[in-house]
Parts: C-alpha cells; structure tokens; sequence
C-alpha cells in the first residue's frame, strides 16, 4: 500500500511539473497577436516567437524577461564581434568610434542584465527605465559613426538595429502590464 502511494505521488508530482507550466503557459496566438502590434511583424516573430522559453511562460512578465534576455544575447554577441573587428579601424575616427561602442556596450550589458533581475521582482517601471537607459546606448554606438569626422558604415548597424527593436517590444510589453 506504501509503495503505490508513493507511486501514485511521485506520478502527480511528475505530471504537476511537466503539465503545469504548459497549462498555464501563454497562449501562442497572444504572442502571435503582441507581435502584430509591434513596427515590424517578422523581426518580433522571430525573436519571441520562436524562442525556445515562450512555450513555458505563464504570462506577460515572463514574456519581458524573454525579450530582455533576448537584448542581452544581442549586446552580447555585439561585444564579440567587436573585439573581432577592432583590428579593422586603425585610424583615429575609427579607433575612437570602436571604444564608444565598446563603452556604450557595456553599459548596455549591465541596464539590460538589472532590468531582467528588477523584472523578476515585478519593478515595471525601472524595468523600462533600464531598458531605454541600454538602448540609447546603443543608439548612440549607431549615432557615433555620422559624428566627429567622416560618415564611416557601423559594423554593429545589425547588433543595433536588433537591440533597438527588442527595446520596442519590450515597451509595448510594458505598456500591456502597467496599464
């Protein structure tokens, strides 16, 4: 008798922590409906609705720290293609636009990282406050290469674009869970 009651709780517990989340997770087409809302459609789709944690997210909450990790991931990986690219931008304009980026990056890195920690703790509005404090920084990591000198092509205009679309879905996010 002992044995099959620990049987039959281990089962429900098992079944508790594999059917749970997905029968509290968000509904698919609610993602599918937040990316509409968003400037660009295919760009939202990609990075949140295809993430691997969206099947597991229970709200929207859990939604905003995806997004935030997913701008995290981006500032990142930016940092690494940095250091593979510095070598490449040996003169003045190019050496000092590289370390404002390499700046600018790493404060990015950490708003974003406090703000995925502030939105475990449900702070929405330092949450947004964070978020837009590391995307102006990548904003101006962009700005800085039509400054100071000749017009030189940013080579982490794909990183920054990215960041600065993660940064609208988490806004409208934002938008969805304070008002």
């Amino acid at each position: 008798m002992a044995t099959m009651l620990i049987n039959h709780m281990l089962f429900l517990t098992s079944l508790l922590i594999v059917v749970f989340p997905v029968a509290n997770a968000i509904p698919a087409r609610d993602i599918d409906k937040l990316c509409k809302e968003t400037t660009d459609v295919p760009f939202c789709l990609k990075y949140l609705g295809t993430d691997p944690r969206i099947p597991a997210a229970r709200d929207l909450t859990d939604v905003l720290l995806i997004a935030i990790t997913q701008s995290k991931m981006q500032v990142d990986d930016a940092t690494t293609h940095i250091d593979r690219v510095r070598r490449k931008f040996n003169g003045p304009h190019g050496r000092r636009r590289i370390e404002v980026c390499k700046t600018n990056y790493g404060i990015a890195s950490a708003r974003f990282h406090t703000a995925w920690e502030l939105g475990l703790q449900k702070s929405f509005w330092d949450v947004e406050k964070l978020a837009r404090i590391g995307t102006n920084a990548v904003i101006d990591c962009e700005n800085v290469w039509r400054r100071d000198g000749p017009i030189q092509t940013s080579p982490l205009t794909f990183y920054n674009m990215n960041v600065f679309k993660l940064s609208g879905i988490i806004l409208l996010i934002f938008n969805k869970l304070v008002t």
